[in-house]
């Protein structure tokens, strides 16, 4: 198995206080070449780029039309994971997530075979229209997610997540904390 590190410029730049730049870690199988591991890369982060951008329009769309027939996710609000028919009967009124601002930052990707799993922190600064009054919709959550996809006929689709609300940038604990913990200094 190749290890990749390097720090890779997102393509929507999280711009918030208090957070440290942070290693992007991508590792891809030994079946495949590196250039054929970037091409799924690219295309899979393409597909989570598209299901966050639908979302501020109150669009599910996108997210639905990736999405496996085997899905299970665990949104961070829901008390236990929930299927495909679950998530599609939530997205009819999808129209409340319009106005919604979210924006990614990858943190990692692993790729193996036919699986392959996205990792990334999202900042939501604006809750859409139908969560809250106007004037009460601004916010700053920071949640950390996970994706996980299947090469479908010949298609990537997304078979499972999990998300987490983080608590407040002053209750984290920076990658610098949490090395320096480990190295004893």
């Amino acid at each position: 198995m190749r290890v990749l590190n390097w720090i890779r410029a997102p393509i929507i730049v999280l711009a918030a206080a208090g957070l440290t730049a942070c290693e992007v870690r991508e590792t891809y199988s030994s079946d495949i070449t590196e250039d054929e591991a970037k091409v799924i890369e690219a295309e899979i982060w393409a597909k989570e780029e598209a299901i966050f951008e639908g979302r501020g329009r109150g669009d599910l769309t996108n997210y639905l039309s990736v999405t496996s027939d085997s899905y299970l996710g665990w949104p961070p609000v829901m008390e236990k994971p929930l299927g495909l028919d679950a998530f599609r009967a939530s997205a009819s009124d999808s129209s409340a997530l319009n106005g919604e601002r979210v924006t990614l930052k990858r943190e990692g990707f692993t790729l193996n075979g036919n699986t392959a799993a996205a990792y990334f922190t999202t900042h939501r600064t604006r809750l859409g229209d139908g969560f809250a009054p106007e004037g009460e919709r601004e916010v700053d959550q920071y949640y950390e997610n996970i994706h996980v996809w299947t090469l479908e006929n010949g298609e990537w689709k997304l078979i499972g997540g999990m998300a987490r609300l983080l608590p407040p940038a002053e209750g984290r604990i920076s990658q610098d904390e949490e090395d320096s913990k480990k190295s004893g200094s």
